[in-house]
């Protein structure tokens, strides 16, 4: 299976990846992501990919626009439409072209699995000859198919978003084992105050552990670096 991902921003690329990798029936997906319509069009092998997770708001080529090229060229991938848009027009124009989901940012990861799991729905009929009621109840209305027990969520506290939080989290995998917050502002490109917020909440769950560093001169610097044992107790938040 090949899939594409059509997003102009590369942390929430990246985020659309790592969903994607934690979901059993995609992690020996081929994935394959373009920062516009642009050069997605310009792929030799387009025609392969059965899924494409798309954004609306792209550089030169919006996401309709790029569904009517693929309409020209007689390419009928399922589409999941991701963006921040959610007025009625874009809503209608999307539905128009045929697209198997719309998710309006930022969604979690229980909507984003959701939405895949639709899509799985699709290929078993799709590889059926003939299929029945419940083949089709099950594409429809979700029903015929046991569906994943879905996770207990929780509210993060007060002025964190969890798109922020998941880029975060998702910057903090490429860092060293010890990093302070101003690596993570560096990483991210948001600011250290905004960071740090974010920093104190994933140590105030677990997920991170911290050390404070005494240097030779100045203010003693803390360092943060991932734990293990906290990884479930981020889950309900994202």
């Amino acid at each position: 299976m090949k899939i594409l991902i059509i997003e102009d921003d590369p942390m929430v690329r990246m985020i659309n990846h790592k969903f994607l990798e934690r979901i059993a029936a995609f992690q020996t997906a081929t994935i394959v992501e373009c920062e516009s319509a642009v050069a997605a069009l310009a792929l030799p092998d387009l025609a392969q990919y059965e899924l494409i997770l798309l954004d609306m708001y792209l550089p030169q080529l919006s996401g309709t626009e790029f569904l009517a090229a693929l309409l020209k060229r007689q390419l009928h991938p399922q589409v999941i439409m991701m963006t921040a848009a959610n007025d009625q027009q874009t809503l209608k124009e999307a539905v128009n072209y045929g697209v198997l989901d719309f998710l309006i940012k930022p969604f979690t990861f229980a909507r984003f699995e959701q939405a895949m799991m639709k899509f799985t729905r699709l290929q078993v009929v799709d590889d059926k000859h003939t299929v029945s009621q419940q083949d089709l109840d099950s594409l429809f209305q979700g029903g015929g198919v046991a569906a994943p027990q879905a996770a207990q969520t929780k509210e993060l506290p007060k002025g964190l978003t969890k798109l922020s939080l998941q880029r975060i989290v998702t910057a903090l995998q490429g860092l060293e084992a010890d990093f302070s917050n101003q690596d993570v502002a560096d990483k991210t490109g948001l600011s250290r105050v905004s960071t740090k917020k974010y920093i104190d909440f994933l140590a105030t769950i677990g997920f991170l552990s911290s050390q404070i560093v005494y240097q030779g001169s100045g203010r003693p610097l803390t360092k943060f670096r991932l734990d293990e044992t906290g990884k479930q107790a981020l889950k309900p938040y994202l």
